[in-house]
């Protein structure tokens, strides 16, 4: 791992939110069409925005992101004629603050430096359209929609207003303050503006996106976060100075990682990725359900309750205290299916995959109110739930959760498995559902060796595994119930499944598994990165096990930066596709954590090394959804897929989880003890982690050495439970 930090790799795009709002600009800080705009629940409110002096663009010289929510701009002027004064080039800085709370706040400020007075006119120009999400995708083609712009002069007050029967949304674009008054003209307001030398005029505006929400969503309305949100201009008041608003920000901040476990370490690479996977998925948090939070899966695209992604972010936050786990659960329960639905892929029992409240969605142009084609959601609800538990010893969880878990378990069964062979395999219901409904669910992601798209019915490996783990914790779950028969059948499908498992999908040539069963049952040869899953898992045997940690750190898997999603040896490898090469964080954390269950603790090392190495490129350590394929020799630094969500939210759970793995962390509830098997590599040879969570306590902890010869020292214990180092692959053998 290099020790300096060489680059900071940026996003294309810069992004601002809070909640269900979002603000997506350039670099240079404007919306310039494409795929920038001010978007809330699912619909773009500005696709068009930018300031000018008399109409001249001016030149973008800095930009800070001082928080999730808040960014700093900084321009100076072109050589222009203002009036009768030619106004030369880097005379005037324009400053732009913007900050979002429960809706976009701005202030403008504009100093000059000329010698002599001038006149000109600032203006801001800015434009709606009401796009919903999926078109600005190009998901879906744009509908022709009428959109009125409605200007109050005496309440300063620009409303952009779409109806179209029962749907509407309207941006409420306010002046609360302005050093002189507008007037306004189609898509402009223009303001008059006099400065002289060491002048500097201001204007302060607040945007609220808002608008009706209907369908299934009706009764889950998403809120902003409420909590101690950042101060917003009314009518008569400026915004705070920055420093008190970088104050404030700071402040919020330390409140939420300070209530999680923290780290210290001399290595300030992975130092700097903990904190800011801390502060990324604090910036998630998208919905308050009870005493926790529902995390969003991603911004700007992602912006929404997903299933999967939140399932996994909430299993990746639990040893660090997110409070994620009873939110995503409570949620998701209240989603989950009742009835077949064929145009959502709704069926009795199954989780979720996305619920969007965009006019597509909620007028039945795509199924997203919400939609259901996911194959793996069900069973991760499950291990969610056994792993919360886990964790927590919460009996009383269970007990309130037992029957959505019954539901996930008779979908998987009754409605997953199609042919009753015991695998779970998905495909699409209707013309327009998901082809691919694991993960890796882009279209073309499951391929064959030779690059051709394998058809559905498809039983995807990982998927099985996860079928696997969640029987067994089924099993688990219900003796703790007192449901003996129930937890005796769940142990035996468990059993018969991963006997099914290894016969159907080992390949004895290749050394490893199928990536799944074509519609035929027969193994797909392509090497990629799902089968490190199974190990995550403990879905194989240790023999199979270990030539799997050799198989996936190859070359043509591993690129150094981490395990690749497909191997550069397939027809369709392509570095920066979605899926077909990429490299993403959560599945190399995954795949590093199963690792270190059978005992690989060198290969699992190995991975956090690559992914640790990566996240010292990016700016603020900030880890991406995915990056580039290339291997590390013939790149100087990662690179960063084009459109990928920054934060994503299990893109940031993957820290926690790549320590967790070097801890070798594992709860035994019913000893109430808390396992250690800690493997440090030589890159991070001293490691303190203070407020682990486990039962009705916590635990801070130093670990010290390399390898098998780190030493454990307890700084601090509260509650009743122990901790005891063992090696893992004893523990879950």
């Amino acid at each position: 791992m290099q020790r300096e930090l060489v680059v900071a790799i940026q996003p294309l795009e810069r992004t601002i939110h809070r909640g269900t709002i979002m603000l997506v600009t350039d670099r240079e800080g404007w919306i310039t069409g494409g795929r920038t705009g001010l978007f809330a629940y699912d619909t773009r409110y500005l696709s068009a925005y930018r300031i000018s002096f008399d109409g001249f663009s001016p030149i973008f010289l800095t930009a800070e992101q001082a928080s999730h929510d808040a960014a700093v701009f900084t321009y100076t002027n072109p050589p222009f004629r203002a009036h009768t004064v030619d106004v030369p080039e880097l005379a005037l800085t324009l400053r732009v603050v913007r900050i979002i709370a429960d809706q976009l706040c701005e202030e403008i400020e504009i100093t000059s430096y000329l010698a002599v007075p001038i006149q000109m006119h600032v203006m801001i120009h800015l434009d709606s359209a009401f796009d919903d999400l999926f078109e600005v995708r190009a998901l879906q083609p744009t509908p022709p929609r009428v959109a009125r712009a409605l200007w109050d002069p005496g309440e300063r007050l620009l409303r952009f207003v779409y109806r179209d029967a029962w749907f509407s949304r309207e941006l409420r674009y306010r002046i609360t303050s302005a050093d002189s008054p507008p007037s306004f003209a189609p898509a402009l307001l223009i303001f008059p503006v006099t400065l002289v030398r060491g002048q500097t005029w201001r204007a302060a505006i607040a945007a609220e996106p808002t608008g009706t929400l209907h369908g299934r969503s009706a009764g889950l309305l998403i809120e902003n976060p409420p909590a101690d949100p950042a101060p917003s201009p009314r009518a008569a008041d400026r915004m705070p100075s920055l420093a008190a608003v970088l104050d404030h920000l700071d402040r919020r901040t330390e409140r939420w990682t300070t209530a999680l476990a923290q780290i210290e370490t001399p290595n300030q690479i992975v130092e700097r990725a903990y904190v800011q996977a801390v502060r990324d998925l604090a910036s998630l948090c998208f919905q308050r359900v009870g005493r926790g939070w529902y995390p969003a899966a991603g911004v700007p695209w992602f912006n929404a309750i997903f299933g999967r992604d939140a399932l996994i972010t909430a299993l990746q936050g639990l040893p660090i205290g997110c409070p994620f786990p009873e939110a995503v659960l409570t949620r998701l329960a209240e989603l989950q299916g009742q009835q077949v639905n064929l145009w959502t892929g709704e069926e009795p029992g199954r989780i979720p995959h996305e619920l969007r409240v965009g006019q597509l969605s909620l007028m039945g142009r795509i199924p997203f109110d919400p939609y259901y084609g996911s194959a793996d959601a069900s069973l991760l609800y499950v291990i969610l739930l056994s792993e919360t538990y886990r964790f927590t010893g919460d009996r009383a969880l269970l007990e309130r959760f037992a029957g959505p878990m019954d539901g996930c378990l008779r979908w998987a069964a009754e409605f997953g498995d199609r042919d009753d062979d015991g695998f779970i395999e998905y495909w699409p219901r209707y013309p327009g559902d998901y082809h691919n409904q694991g993960w890796k669910d882009s279209g073309n992601a499951i391929v064959y060796p030779d690059g051709r798209i394998v058809p559905t019915p498809i039983a995807i490996v990982e998927v099985q595994g996860y079928y696997v783990d969640a029987l067994r914790r089924a099993a688990e779950i219900y003796r703790v119930l007192g449901r003996g028969g129930d937890a005796a059948r769940a142990a035996g499908q468990a059993a018969a499944l991963q006997a099914a498992l290894e016969e159907a999908f080992w390949l004895p040539d290749l050394g490893f598994y199928a990536l799944g069963l074509d519609p035929a049952k027969r193994p797909i040869r392509s090497i990629a990165s799902n089968p490190g899953h199974l190990l995550w898992s403990g879905a194989v045997t240790p023999e199979r096990a270990a030539r799997v940690a050799a198989r996936l750190l190859e070359p043509d898997l591993f690129a150094g930066w981490g395990v690749r999603t497909l191997s550069t040896g397939n027809a369709a490898y392509a570095p920066l596709s979605y899926q077909r090469g990429s490299i993403w964080p959560h599945d190399n954390a995954l795949i590093a954590l199963g690792l270190k269950r059978y005992g690989h603790w060198e290969a699992a090392n190995r991975i956090a090394e690559g992914i640790f190495a990566a996240s010292g490129f990016f700016a603020r350590g900030q880890l991406p959804e995915l990056w580039g394929g290339f291997a590390r020799e013939e790149t100087v630094w990662p690179v960063i897929y084009p459109r990928a969500n920054v934060p994503q939210a299990w893109a940031a759970g993957s820290v926690p989880m790549l320590l967790r793995t070097i801890l070798g962390l594992w709860p035994d509830v019913e000893r109430r003890v808390l396992i250690l098997d800690p493997t440090l590599p030589e890159w991070l040879d001293d490691l303190t982690l203070r407020g682990l969570r486990f039962l009705d306590g916590s635990v801070d902890l130093r670990c010290r050495g390399v390898g098998r010869s780190t030493e454990i020292e307890i700084l601090r214990m509260h509650g009743s439970f122990r901790v005891e180092r063992k090696e893992a692959h004893h523990v879950l053998s």
